[in-house]
Parts: C-alpha cells; sequence; structure tokens
C-alpha cells in the first residue's frame, strides 16, 4: 500500500493552532504586521508555524507579488564543462541568499538551440535571465529576450547591453610583470590559435590574442626579451609549442614560458622533463585558468592566472537581482581581474644567466 501524503499546513492551520484570526497569521506572514499586531501576538504565530512546519505557497506568492524569484541560466556548455563549477556554486548561492531559486539549461554546445532555450525561460515566467559562455566570446548581438538579460564570461559589440567577463589582458599582464620580478629577461609565450573564419576546424578563443598583446606589451614596458609561439590549448600543443621554444642552445633558451592554458603549462613541464630541464630550477612555468584538479596538483604545483569564475557567476546574479529590483547599474561592462596565484612553477633564473 502507498504511504498517505502529508497535508500541507495552511495559513489556517496556523490561525487556528494560535488561537488568532486568519488575517493577523497573514498580517505576519507576509511581513505586513507593524502597527497591526502586538508583538506578543507575532511571536505567538511565527512560534506556532514553526512548529507545524509551515511553508510558504510560493506560487499564491508569486501571483500577489507578479514575480516567481526564480533567475534563468542558458549555458552552451559551462555546466557540463570542467570549469563551470565555480561559477555555478557562486551563482546559485548570491540568487538562494537572496531568496531566488537558479533553473539551468546548458545547451551542450548546440548555440542554434539558445533562442529555443530562452523562450522555455520565458514560458516558466523567470523574472531575469543570465546567459553563460564556457569560452569567453565577443559576440556580434545579445541574445534576444523579453526578460532583463545579463551576459557572463562574454560581452557584445553592441552598447547597452549589461555583461561580466575576465580581463584576460590584465591577467597577462600580471604574469608578465611576475616573471620580470624574478629576474627573468628571456621569456616566451606558448599561445593558443585564434581563426574564426576557419572552415570546419577548431576556431579557438579570442582570449589568445588578447593574453598575448597584453604579454607582450608588459614585456616591453618591463625591458624583457619575449617571443611567441603559436600553437594550440591542450596538453599536447603545449608539450609541442614547448618543445619548440626549449629545444635550442642554452644562450638562446628562454628561461620562463607563460602558457595559454594551464593544460600547455602541463604540456610544457613535460617537455621539460624530456629536455632534463628542472621546473622551476632550470625554467620556470606560469600557466593560465587555475583549473579545478589540475593547476594545484601538477608536480610542481602550477604558478597561474586565475580565471574569476566565482566572481563571475556572483556578479551576474547580483545585476540580473539589481534589474529586477530596478536599481541603477553604475557599470554596465564589469571587467573582473584575473589574479595571480604564485604556487611552486616559478622561481628566479639559474644563477649563470642571471648574470
Amino acid at each position: 500500500m502507498s504511504r498517505p501524503q502529508k497535508r500541507r499546513v495552511r495559513a489556517a492551520d496556523v490561525a487556528a493552532a494560535a488561537g488568532v484570526s486568519p488575517t493577523a497569521v497573514s498580517f505576519v506572514l507576509n511581513g505586513r504586521d507593524s502597527g497591526n499586531i502586538a508583538p506578543d501576538t507575532k511571536k505567538r504565530i511565527l512560534e506556532t508555524a514553526e512548529r507545524l512546519g509551515y511553508e510558504p505557497h510560493h506560487l499564491a506568492k508569486s501571483l500577489r507579488s507578479q514575480t516567481t524569484h526564480s533567475l534563468g541560466l542558458v549555458t552552451d556548455a559551462i555546466a557540463t564543462s570542467v570549469f563551470g563549477g565555480r561559477l555555478l556554486a557562486a551563482a546559485t548561492e548570491r540568487a538562494h541568499s537572496n531568496g531566488y531559486a537558479l533553473l539551468l539549461m546548458d545547451l551542450l554546445d548546440r548555440d542554434s538551440e539558445t533562442a529555443a532555450a530562452i523562450h522555455e525561460m520565458e514560458r516558466r515566467q523567470v523574472d531575469a535571465l543570465i546567459y553563460v559562455t564556457m569560452g569567453f566570446r565577443v559576440m556580434s548581438a545579445v541574445p534576444s529576450s523579453r526578460l532583463p538579460l545579463v551576459m557572463a564570461n562574454c560581452t557584445a559589440q553592441s552598447d547597452g547591453e549589461l555583461s561580466v567577463y575576465p580581463d584576460d589582458a590584465y591577467g597577462a599582464r600580471q604574469a608578465l610583470t611576475h616573471l620580470a620580478e624574478l629576474g627573468h629577461r628571456r621569456v616566451a609565450m606558448l599561445t593558443g590559435l585564434w581563426n574564426p573564419l576557419a572552415p570546419g576546424g577548431p576556431q579557438g578563443n579570442v582570449s589568445g590574442p588578447i593574453r598575448r598583446e597584453a604579454f607582450l606589451e608588459a614585456a616591453r614596458d618591463h625591458g624583457v626579451a619575449a617571443s611567441v609561439v603559436e600553437g594550440g590549448w591542450g596538453i599536447d600543443d603545449g608539450y609541442a609549442s614547448a618543445m619548440a621554444a626549449l629545444d635550442v642552445p642554452a644562450e638562446e633558451r628562454p628561461t620562463a614560458l607563460f602558457t595559454i592554458t594551464d593544460r600547455a603549462a602541463l604540456g610544457a613541464v613535460i617537455a621539460a622533463a624530456k629536455l632534463g630541464l628542472s621546473v622551476p630550477r632550470d625554467l620556470s612555468i606560469i600557466g593560465f585558468d587555475d583549473e579545478d584538479q589540475m593547476a594545484d596538483r601538477c608536480v610542481p604545483p602550477l604558478t597561474t592566472i586565475a580565471l574569476p569564475h566565482a566572481a563571475m557567476g556572483e556578479a551576474a546574479v547580483a545585476m540580473a537581482l539589481d534589474l529586477i529590483e530596478g536599481r541603477e547599474i553604475a557599470e554596465p561592462r564589469r571587467a573582473l581581474p584575473c589574479d595571480l596565484l604564485v604556487r611552486e612553477s616559478t622561481a628566479p633564473p639559474p644563477i649563470a644567466v642571471a648574470r
């Protein structure tokens, strides 16, 4: 036999148990008791509601307030990628702390379904939308929606959009400054491809050239000789690029590498070992991303530039809540700093080289 469902506690049940009118309960549970209900009566109502396990009826409350206290998050792939956990956790926590639920739809890289996903969120009457991309993008237009919409880890070329995204250039400058302050004067960057017109092949990511140009500019500012090896974003790419950068006469070899990702940095660590170079005694290596379960577990633990995933999640929700409440947003586009995390893969260059 199936167990009978427990009947939901109603406001009328609280009124009967507390010996007060349903109107008094309504005033207290909806925060309208000031000047209407005596303090001892309010205390008795709240204690009774807690004892009975009363929970507000969100549908009825939504009909009265014209809000569902929910946010919709649509993403191309971040929920199913290794990079999305921090962003989603921070966004969920910020929404929950403000009394909102976060509804999620991950399109598994099916960008053609973005409009349908947004329409579904509209149909479910969420109060605002957050659109998140797995890799940083500069989009030609904001996704279309009749609801307030905030973009995260992406921005648009049009004016007026609301977006939070990583300051890749700041992170790259931090990397070069760290190496320069350690005393390195000959460095190389293992960068990633970016070809948005590539027919049918990998396009790469716009972050590549942003980081490369900022790194080279910072090198010029610090008087550091910097070279670039074009490659890719993965472990094998980093290995191949590092072999190309390091397999040269010792007097020409860079004493430090800055890689486009932590995965490429891991490939560079493997290449250094292949060539008999110790990290960081003979070669310093900096990654980019602070990837979970990788950067801090690399041998040696990887100095890296951290993408602000948690900060983006929190800031996107905060901006969406400002839109819902009609508050002015002073900074519609927010570039969040990518900070340097110093671990054990960077050190001053070998003494003979430093001289």
